[in-house]
């Protein structure tokens, strides 16, 4: 018999394809699927056929054909094993296939792949390896679809939210003018039009000049700072305009029976102020209720309002300079309430860098080291409170990608620093809001310019000047007693403050850690609807959480730490942190998930 047979899996794997072509021209063909194989594995092997696994089915049928014990009869392909009556039949049907040719074809690409194996080996892989990147950008592209209908659906939502809250505001104000023209507040307005012809920047309180805050929670905090000498020989005076503190006594016995538990959680925190693990979070909550949500109102103050609070007089400022206290409390009141609840750069982010450089100058020895003046550890206080005001949530990157107004107002140059140092400068125009109006001219000057050049350089762009040129004033062996040395300090002492997160203990670095990784992918998503590329590490569908977090310490955090401790040595222990937070890392990599 010369008809030709062939066997083999179909180009899914998934069927057996049995064809066959006779001498007469004749093309039969079938394909049997599992459930067709499983009946003639049965039929074949009876009673073991379920516990006969398929590799010896198919090793089987190898081996028949490779021993030519096959026959074609009416239309059906028979098997027959040696040693066995039982056959393996497969009934064919005829077939418009070309079944001659695609034996003849089948046979050719077996011997090509035999003799070029390593080559079809090759190609193969590479294969796989292709539609494993394709599957891999399909599912890519499905989760982005699903993140963009999400993030629709969550833009529609917070869009319905914005126009009921505008008929609301709108609604307000319709009433307000309305109760305004029937009063005829003439002096009102009068006010408004002089603070509009005084400050252009956007003023966050409105008409009001400072919050309503607890003077209970004053009282106390102040009376951990000012000595009976201070508080009875200058009741009277400026620095003590809103509340008198408490004498030694008297605070002895409140705070050892505190009314309430603010107040005793404030004070608890208050404690901790001179020490690396001071808690901005408990603080926040304690005066607010939480460390989230409260950060858009702070009725009362927040964590920033009273580690500024704490600070100023901890340093004896108020009495130094004679600042008035209630233009201090205007002053931090307006400069709390112009930090955007952002989930990073908000007012508790300032109130952490704020003890950081408090830390730095006291603890840390920069104050000793550099002889630093009243007036410069009056500007480090100043520039650490304010160095993130009204900061949009958005980087200077984003700015200059979307050409921004800022962008173009900064010529694309250190956009959001220079708003952050200009918009507090132009709020002091107002005479309410004036915290240096005590100072003389020369002291004056010579503040702001020590707060300009800090916050300036808080801008990451220019990091790799600021921390070169220390390293390159250290390997001079400077004093740092020159007022260059000592700005340049300062502006290395506020920058550390400002990524001092990688250096905190785990607990308080990792809360930081997913507030920066929140902040970040808003901005990538911005970016993606905007028709921009995501920013490295804000994109929110490939999360790289852990390796964004171990290049900073690597590149950015452990240098600059490093070249900080040759100055002050008693900061080394920040380097040590860094090194453990950056070990969690290693061990929680979500970018590999």
């Amino acid at each position: 018999d010369l008809t030709v047979i062939m066997a083999r899996l179909s180009s899914d794997a998934q069927r057996l394809h049995v064809s066959a072509a006779t001498p007469e021209g004749q093309n039969l063909a079938a394909d049997f699927d599992e459930k067709a194989l499983v009946a003639i594995r049965d039929e074949f092997y009876g009673s073991q056929g379920k516990e006969t696994p398929w590799e010896k089915f198919f090793f089987e049928l190898q081996n028949i054909f490779n021993r030519s014990l096959v026959g074609f009869k009416g239309g059906i392909v028979e098997l027959a094993p040696p040693n066995t009556t039982t056959k393996i039949q497969f009934k064919l049907n005829p077939s418009s296939d070309k079944v001659q040719e695609s034996i003849l074809a089948s046979l050719v690409n077996y011997h090509y792949i035999h003799i070029h194996l390593k080559d079809v080996e090759k190609q193969v892989a590479e294969s796989t390896k292709q539609e494993t990147e394709v599957r891999t950008q399909a599912a890519d592209l499905e989760k982005e679809e699903q993140h963009l209908k999400d993030g629709i659906s969550r833009n529609k939502e917070q869009d319905e939210n914005n126009q009921r809250r505008l008929a609301e505001l709108q609604q307000q104000l319709a009433i307000a003018e309305s109760e305004k023209r029937k009063a005829g507040d003439a002096v009102e307005d009068e006010e408004e039009d002089e603070d509009a012809n005084i400050c252009r920047a956007r003023i966050p309180l409105g008409k009001k000049h400072a919050k309503p805050f607890d003077t209970n929670i004053l009282k106390l905090v102040k009376s951990k700072f000012v000595s009976d000498r201070e508080g009875a020989a200058a009741e009277d005076a400026v620095f003590n305009s809103i509340v008198r503190p408490y004498t030694s006594s008297e605070l002895s016995k409140v705070t050892a029976n505190l009314p309430d538990q603010q107040r005793q959680q404030v004070w608890e925190v208050l404690l901790k102020i001179d020490d690396w693990d001071y808690d901005v979070f408990s603080l926040q909550s304690a005066m607010s209720g939480d460390d989230h949500d409260s950060l858009a109102v702070q009725t009362h103050g927040g964590s920033l309002f009273v580690t500024m609070y704490a600070l100023m007089f901890r340093y004896g400022l108020l009495q130094k300079f004679r600042i008035d206290e209630r233009i201090f409390t205007n002053w931090l009141s307006v400069v709390e309430a112009g930090y955007h609840p952002n989930p990073y750069h908000n007012s508790m982010h300032a109130a952490d860098v704020l003890h950081i450089t408090h830390y730095i100058l006291s603890k840390g020895g920069l104050i000793k080291k550099c002889n630093l003046t009243d007036e410069d550890q009056l500007a480090a206080i100043f520039a650490a409170a304010v160095h993130d005001y009204d900061h949009p949530g958005i980087n200077n990157s984003f700015h200059v990608k979307a050409q921004t107004y800022l962008a173009y107002l900064y010529n694309d140059r250190t956009v959001l620093e220079n708003k952050h140092v200009s918009s507090i400068f132009e709020l002091m125009k107002l005479p309410r809001f004036d915290l240096l109006q005590s100072l003389t001219e020369d002291q004056r000057r010579d503040v702001r310019d020590t707060v300009i050049e800090m916050i300036l350089a808080t801008d990451m762009s220019l990091h790799g000047k600021y921390v070169s040129q220390f390293k390159r004033r250290l390997q001079e062996n400077h004093d740092f007693v020159k007022k260059a040395d000592v700005r340049l300090a300062l502006a290395m002492a506020v920058k550390m403050a400002d990524i001092s997160n990688c250096g905190r203990p785990e607990r308080i670095y990792l809360r930081w850690s997913n507030k920066i990784a929140d902040e970040f992918y808003m901005q990538g998503d911005r970016e993606r609807n905007l028709g921009m590329p995501c920013s490295p590490f804000m994109d929110r569908m490939q999360p790289a959480m852990a390796k964004g977090q171990i290049a900073f310490m690597n590149y950015i955090v452990i240098p600059m730490f490093d070249s900080i401790s040759e100055l002050v040595p008693d900061m080394r222990f920040s380097v040590d942190l860094t090194e453990s937070n950056k070990s969690y890392w290693t061990r929680n990599d979500d970018s590999a998930q």
